[in-house]
Parts: C-alpha cells; structure tokens; sequence
C-alpha cells in the first residue's frame, strides 16, 4: 500500500546490491529519500488501472485479475520491453509501485521472461499510520482510505502467492534493517549481491528514524467501522503471523476468509459503475 515504507526497503535492497530503474520517478517533498519507482512502469500502471475505470484511491471495484485477462499482445509486448529497457543487463533488479498490489496480475509473465527468479517483499505498515500519511499529503479521508489499505494489502498477498516471498513490517525494518532484511533474503531465496557490513553506515544513514512522521500504537489495528475495522485487524493480524512464520497454519484460509467477506462488502457498497475517475 503506499506509504507504507515500499520505498525504505527498495533503497534498502539497492544498497544491498540490486539495481534500481534506469528512469526512477524523482524525489519529492514528502520522500526526499527517492521512491525507486520506474517512471514508465508507474505510467502503465496509471494507465491499466484507468483503463479498467478507477486510480490507485479509487479502486474497490476492481478484481486485478482482469487487468491481466484484458491486455493483447501488444500490452504484453510493451510490459516485456519496458522491463527490458530499464533494467537491461543487470544481475537482479527491483521492480517496486505500490499499485502493483493491484497490477502484478499483468505484469507477472514479463517478469518471469525477464528473470531467473522472481521473489516478493511485501511491506506493511500498520494502517492507521498510513491514512494519517494520506490525509496529510493528499487530504484523502481516513474512512476511504482504510477500506483502500484493506484491499492493496489482501490483493498483494493473494497475487503472490507461489512467489518466493517474505513479508516485512516497516517497523520491523526501521528497528533492526539487518536482521529483517538478512531474514527476508532467507525466507524469500534472496542472496544480497553485497555483504551487510560494507553498506551499514549507508543504510543507517538512509533509514534514518527522522524519516518517518507518523506513529500508530502496535497492539492491533482495529480502525475505521465495522464491519471494516474487524477485517481490517485480522488482515494485520494473520499478515503479522506470515511475518513470523510464512508458512503459519490456517494463515491463508483466515486471509481468504476476510478476502470473501471484503468482496461481499466492496460489492454492496462500490457496485460497478457507481464511480467514475477522471
């Protein structure tokens, strides 16, 4: 989800050793560090989700699979060759778009044709600071953002499934990066091109805890109504367990569970076509 602290960990792995974008999206007031997005790879994603009728703020109506199910060849041609442009003859690269929690459906394939192996870092951050995040930088009220985190953070567990993966908590990261990346590197079949020690001063400086503005209580994340804010903490909840231990019992059927129930709600309450975005 964005503002979730995508950007720390895909500084942090470029530090460690992968390469980021040839065109990465500049840096910014509300991100001084740099975002480590692709400018092109952002604008197809713009696109893809404006094409399919919503933005990454304005999208409970859509299922990502049929992004994936809408594109032709030519899509699929120009996803292929906008990964090969920016990332050419590279080792190992970092794609990174928080609304790739919605688009990875389509950009799954070129992924794999352009690597040996693909593996998912999925980065959380607990909800009620991430809509505090929104509504200062974007004025975007806290009762449509929750659902909005719901929803990014549920699609990007389901789309990686089968992927190498680890999930992180961005707080996790800001109070130990080496044990949480060198940990995320074992569950997700990451080998960091570089060695920790040579990067720390690097990195400490880089994760700097003045970088991060808004704080929200650990002890669960039951925000916004029902029957969101009970979703809304178990999604934390069993996310926190598959941190822990990725392969936690009944992990993904509670996750699948919560998804059902989401999608029940998303449809009596954001039927298609009740939006439109410009």
């Amino acid at each position: 989800m964005h503002r979730s602290g995508t950007s720390a960990i895909a500084g942090t792995a470029v530090r460690l050793g992968f390469t980021p974008p040839l065109t990465p999206l500049p840096s910014s007031p509300d991100n001084p560090n740099g975002f480590y997005e692709s400018i092109p790879v952002t604008q197809i994603n713009h696109q893809l989700l404006q094409a399919a009728g919503c933005r990454w703020d304005q999208c409970l109506t859509l299922e990502p699979d049929q992004l994936a199910a809408r594109l032709q060849p030519v899509d699929r041609q120009l996803l292929a060759d906008t990964l090969r442009k920016q990332f050419a003859s590279t080792a190992g690269y970092v794609l990174k778009d928080p609304r790739l929690c919605l688009t990875l459906p389509a950009w799954l394939p070129a992924v794999r044709g352009s690597a040996t192996r693909v593996s998912a870092l999925l980065v959380v951050r607990h909800p009620l600071a991430v809509v505090r995040s929104l509504a200062q930088r974007d004025q975007l009220p806290e009762s449509q953002m929750i659902p909005n985190w719901l929803h990014h953070m549920l699609e990007a567990e389901r789309v990686t499934r089968g992927l190498n993966r680890a999930v992180i908590f961005y707080d996790d990261l800001l109070a130990d990066w080496r044990g949480c990346m060198t940990r995320a590197g074992r569950i997700a079949h990451i080998a960091w091109p570089r060695p920790i020690v040579p990067t720390e001063r690097d990195i400490d400086d880089f994760l700097a805890p003045s970088s991060r503005h808004h704080v929200a209580p650990q002890t669960g994340a039951a925000i916004g109504s029902p029957p969101i804010s009970v979703m809304v903490d178990a999604t934390w909840t069993t996310l926190r367990r598959l941190s822990n231990d990725p392969g936690a019992s009944g992990a993904l059927s509670d996750l699948d569970r919560v998804r059902a129930a989401f999608a029940d709600w998303r449809r009596q309450s954001h039927p298609p076509g009740a939006a439109s975005v410009a």
